[in-house]
């Protein structure tokens, strides 16, 4: 597996430009797509970074792509957004492994959000 690294490329408009960065996993056998995560930097660079979705392709799971991907993005954003506050992440409490990869990362809880559904 490698890892490859779009360069940031705004989005919207001047005033709310975001940088979005995204590592991608590499099965080199075949050259498709294992994993990814996405990571979100605001487009001056500094405040929180918004973490937007890490996925392992069930074929290439509990080999610590998930963990490494992540690991990697935050590495890269420490490196190229000095002024960055944090980072943040949502994770579903049913998703219990990617809940061990935020805590070991050092990810701590800061609030608990409530999804209601009306079927109509």
């Amino acid at each position: 597996m490698r890892s490859s690294h779009e360069p940031p490329s705004d989005h919207g408009e001047s005033s709310r430009a975001q940088h979005l960065h995204t590592v991608v996993a590499i099965d080199t056998s075949n050259g498709s797509i294992a994993g990814f995560t996405e990571l979100v930097v605001p487009g001056n660079g500094a405040g929180d970074g918004q973490h937007y979705g890490t996925a392992v392709l069930p074929e290439h799971r509990g080999h610590g792509l998930g963990l490494w991907m992540k690991a990697e993005s935050i590495r890269q954003a420490s490196r190229d957004y000095p002024d960055l506050g944090g980072l943040l992440t949502d994770t579903a409490d049913s998703n219990t492994h990617m809940r061990e990869i935020n805590d070991g990362l050092g990810c701590t809880p800061t609030h608990t959000t409530h999804q209601h559904q009306l079927d109509l």
